[in-house]
């Protein structure tokens, strides 16, 4: 009876084997049930080789057996390498973008990003039959790229249930999990894919403050010299954007993370620049953009920022940055938009190797003898034929 059990159970056994890999092929969205058969399979293979110990045995003692034992060791040493070759074709493969625009090639921040997981992340995509494969590209590269990262493909009318556990409204929801923490994109772009694994990752979002009351460039006008597309930028990077008049304010709000100037038209006031001192001298993160001389030359003096940025040995040049290269031209411009290839070494500008153009820009220059515990650093630099 234990013999007839076990045979079934052998041959079960095989079966799922098989039927696992056929669902390899023609089902891939499936991957994790496939890997559940395979495992079954083995373990009623083994039990049933387990359960006929006694008739392998005996076989093994005649003569015939002795003879055909050398040529299991063969068929053994060539399921062997079929197995290792299969493990080093999936696992320890090397991947090559041969399109054009290097569409399915990752960007250095997702690779850092990707590379830097300790702990596992699982983007489980919803959609209808036949919807996955605009996500499996990009996917099964974050994969690659990361053992911490799992992919579960998940038809959302064969499987209502889960899609109403994450709370998917529509197809193409990719929903990406982290301990107890879930983020939702409905876009296959590595930027809102990388964006959504940032925010789920980050224990919680940072704020960046716009400081107001000077002229400044205001985050919500949307014409060209405004910073709302900046502002939707941050956000999708999980910061927080809010604006602050430090003129109103005892402190610099306590949960910012950068306090932004951006191109103030008057000077600040002493009370203010004595807050952003403090602020400052506690760890803080401040961003100064200063727009050069108005067209008819005459600038605004800003004494007090001016003295706050030279405290932090930065000197400002009350200038306009001209660029006699000619590689102006090449973008369509003149020598009054400064184009920079130069990026000394340092985190902000690490591995960024493209041309950026800076219309209209004043000079920013370390000082000639830094303040004592401040270390300067440019991270931008013009080329030799700027002036």
């Amino acid at each position: 009876m234990m013999h007839r059990i076990l045979g079934i159970v052998g041959w079960l056994g095989v079966a799922l084997i098989f039927a696992a890999t056929f669902v390899r092929f023609v089902r891939p969205e499936w991957d994790q049930y496939v890997i559940y058969g395979v495992r079954a399979g083995l373990v009623g293979v083994v039990l049933y080789t387990l359960g006929q110990w006694r008739d392998i045995l005996a076989f093994f003692g005649t003569r015939n057996a002795r003879h055909g034992a050398v040529a299991g060791a063969g068929v053994l040493i060539t399921l062997g390498l079929l197995v290792a070759v299969n493990y080093l074709s999936t696992r320890r493969n090397t991947r090559w973008d041969l399109t054009e625009n290097q569409q399915f090639s990752l960007s250095d921040q997702t690779l850092r990003l990707l590379q830097s997981l300790e702990t596992p992340v699982t983007f489980l995509v919803f959609d209808q039959e036949g919807g996955f494969d605009r996500f499996r590209a990009r996917l099964d590269e974050y994969a690659y790229q990361s053992d911490q990262v799992r992919v579960e493909y998940i038809d959302a009318d064969r499987q209502p249930a889960r899609a109403r556990q994450y709370q998917v409204q529509a197809y193409g929801t990719v929903v990406i999990e982290h301990d107890d923490r879930v983020e939702r994109v409905t876009s296959e772009t590595e930027q809102d894919l990388t964006n959504g694994l940032i925010r789920v990752l980050s224990d919680a979002p940072r704020k960046v403050y716009f400081a107001q009351g000077h002229g400044e460039r205001t985050t919500t006008d949307t014409e060209r010299t405004g910073y709302s597309s900046l502002a939707t930028l941050l956000s999708r990077d999980n910061y927080i954007v809010d604006l602050t008049t430090l003129a109103q304010q005892a402190e610099v709000p306590a949960d910012a993370s950068v306090v932004v100037l951006a191109g103030p038209k008057t000077d600040l006031l002493p009370g203010e620049a004595d807050m952003l001192r403090r602020y400052l001298d506690t760890g803080g993160d401040l961003l100064v953009l200063l727009d050069p001389p108005e067209s008819d030359g005459a600038a605004v003096r800003m004494p007090v920022l001016e003295a706050l940025l030279q405290e932090w040995s930065i000197e400002v040049g009350n200038d306009v940055v001209v660029d006699a290269s000619g590689v102006g031209q090449l973008i369509g411009t003149d020598a009054s938009v400064p184009v920079a290839a130069s990026y000394p070494v340092h985190p902000i500008t690490d591995r960024f190797n493209v041309l950026t153009a800076y219309p209209f820009a004043r000079s920013v220059n370390v000082a000639a003898e830094p303040a004592p515990g401040r270390t300067p650093q440019a991270i931008i630099e013009t080329g030799p034929r700027s002036w």
